[in-house]
Parts: C-alpha cells; sequence; structure tokens
C-alpha cells in the first residue's frame, strides 16, 4: 500500500507497517514507497511495545509505527558511529 491508502484505511490511527519497498535519499531519509499495515493501536505506548518485540526476534524486518495524521512517512535514518 501506498502511504495515502494506509490513511484513508486508518484514519487518525497509531499503525504498526511493514516496509516492502523504500530507499534512502541523500539526506539519509528513508523513503517509505509501499507498506503493509500490521496492525491498528489507539495508544502508542502500546504500538511501539509490538514494534519493539519484532525488532527483537526478527531483525530483518524493517516495521515502524506511524500516526496517520502524518502527510509524509518518511523517517531519518540515525548515523552510527563506531569507535576503533
Amino acid at each position: 500500500m501506498k502511504w495515502e491508502e494506509v490513511r484513508d484505511a486508518f484514519p487518525e490511527q497509531w499503525v504498526l507497517i511493514e516496509v516492502v519497498q523504500a530507499h534512502t535519499n541523500e539526506h539519509s531519509e528513508r523513503i517509505l514507497e509501499d507498506m503493509d499495515p500490521l496492525k491498528k493501536f489507539s495508544n502508542s505506548p502500546e504500538a511501539m511495545k509490538i514494534c519493539q518485540e519484532i525488532h527483537r526476534y526478527n531483525l530483518g524486518r524493517e516495521v515502524y509505527v506511524l500516526h496517520t495524521s502524518r502527510k509524509n512517512p518518511n523517517i531519518m535514518q540515525k548515523k552510527e558511529i563506531s569507535i576503533r
């Protein structure tokens, strides 16, 4: 689904989404092109708990919790710094 479709299907909701297709632009912004909504929530703490559980046991899955009031689902990636 496109973000506009998710927003229409789940107005004013917290939604756990899994990314199907995305890319990162030159500003380290993750551009979500296609996604699957997995579950809707009435509050963010509950949604974040489920999202963290998925990340803990399925490191390869790209999942996010977003509120459908957002016009744009894009996410800024954090740059990791390592010390050797």
